[in-house]
């Protein structure tokens, strides 16, 4: 596969007015930033809007590197079996073939951007909230997602809080 950018050599620009806006999960949405095909498939960037304790299941891909941008809130994320928190600032660089996943720790809507290198992931995000729960599988496979575990918990603070004596 080219790496290469179009013959043009001009600026790729998408501002974020512009932005098409999908869902995915219940309450996840998520717009292509920069598509594949703008760049020669060398890349694909994503924004996404992540509900408080959200995430996806554990997971790897084979073929591309995921990179995570931090842009709002606060995630808890696993990576071939250390967990560790960040905030916004971070970046957070997924080797090819590593299980990770990550949770918004909440209790606010989280912001983050994903970088897959090489591109060509991106047709698979629309069409997550076209299928139902049970084919999400196979269609991760299809898309170089190999789904391997459950999305990562975390209970929201108020759920064990202990009832006030009467």
């Amino acid at each position: 596969m080219s790496t290469q950018f179009s013959q043009s050599n001009a600026a790729s620009v998408r501002r974020s007015e512009n932005l098409d806006w999908f869902d995915t999960v219940p309450g996840e949405r998520m717009a292509i930033r920069v598509h594949s095909k703008n760049v020669g498939g060398a890349f694909t960037i994503l924004e996404v809007r992540v509900p408080p304790f959200m995430g996806p299941p554990l997971h790897y891909h084979q073929d591309r590197e995921e990179i995570f941008e931090v842009l709002e809130g606060r995630f808890r994320f696993h990576c071939e079996g250390e967990e560790f928190e960040v905030g916004p600032g971070t970046s957070v660089v997924v080797p090819r073939s590593s299980v990770h996943g990550w949770i918004n720790l909440g209790p606010g809507t989280a912001r983050m951007l994903f970088t897959f290198v090489p591109g060509g992931i991106d047709d698979f995000f629309p069409l997550i909230g076209q299928t139902p729960p049970e084919g999400w599988t196979d269609l991760a496979r299809q898309h170089d997602t190999w789904i391997v575990g459950a999305p990562l918990a975390v209970q929201a603070p108020f759920a064990n809080a202990a009832a006030e004596p009467a």
